[in-house]
């Protein structure tokens, strides 16, 4: 799992020093469909890894959604969310048949009926799939060392005012570098909604990706005592609002071999 991990790290690098762009997919699972799930990503890999190497996309990760059972809103949160990211918006609507694609891909491993009837299995796993389209803002340096325990928390905001970019890129990213500095934390990264489809949430309009180094990150958030500080984080926390808040367990990844 670390070496996933570092792998999937090594992605997001890729993608912080371009004007890249990430589609995500938020999943609903049929009831008892995990099992077949996790065996269509597994299908879809081999595919996937051909589209990167064909300058077709840059990049592709599954995070499965942790969930606490006791907790009755968890039972809403999406089962899975699978990130596909793009170096530019040129690369993204690059015109793709899958199907043809994947068909290249397994000649020779499956029969053409077999390959049909696996590459439609994955519209009897979901019961619903919904989709965001972000663009990257911002993002740290990268201070994860190889190897490291990490935690990996998924956040979507509502901006609500014009100041909201600013206060994350001017003022929470700073208090982030301090938290890095302490050894908490090992990258932040914002990113701005640019589409969606119609069923998902209609009020998000940022997510953040934080990537932990300690166990109770969230809970060891260390309050300003400058005034100026103080107020800063005041009106920051009031120019945004959280509407999700996950926190994501890898996988599947496949991005560019160098």
């Amino acid at each position: 799992m670390k070496k996933l991990l570092y792998v999937t790290f090594l992605f997001i690098i890729t993608l912080s020093y371009s004007q890249e762009q990430v589609a995500y997919e938020a999943i609903w699972l049929n009831d008892g469909m995990e099992e077949q799930y996790l065996e269509v990503e597994t299908f879809w890999s081999e595919i996937k890894k051909e589209a990167i190497s064909r300058d077709l996309q840059n990049g592709w990760v599954v995070w499965k959604v942790v969930k606490d059972p006791e907790n009755e809103s968890h039972s809403k949160k999406p089962d899975y969310i699978v990130m596909n990211g793009y170096k530019d918006s040129d690369q993204r609507e690059k015109q793709i048949n899958w199907e043809e694609l994947g068909m290249e891909v397994y000649k020779g491993k499956l029969s053409k009926s077999k390959y049909k009837k696996e590459f439609a299995k994955w519209q009897g796993t979901r019961k619903k799939t919904s989709r965001f389209l972000v663009e990257r803002l911002d993002n740290t340096e990268w201070k994860i060392p190889p190897g490291s325990e990490t935690k990996v928390y998924f956040n979507g905001f509502q901006a609500l005012n014009d100041d909201y970019e600013n206060y994350e890129m001017k003022f929470f990213k700073k208090w982030h570098e301090k938290r890095m500095e302490t050894g908490d934390l090992g990258w932040w990264e914002f990113n701005k909604v640019i589409s969606r489809s119609d069923n998902e949430n209609q009020d998000v309009t940022h997510f953040t990706m934080d990537i932990a180094l300690i166990d109770n990150y969230m809970g060891s958030y260390q309050q300003p005592t400058e005034f100026s500080d103080q107020m800063l984080m005041k009106h920051g926390s009031e120019s945004r609002k959280r509407i999700i808040g996950d926190e994501l367990e890898l996988k599947f990844v496949q991005f560019p071999q160098n």
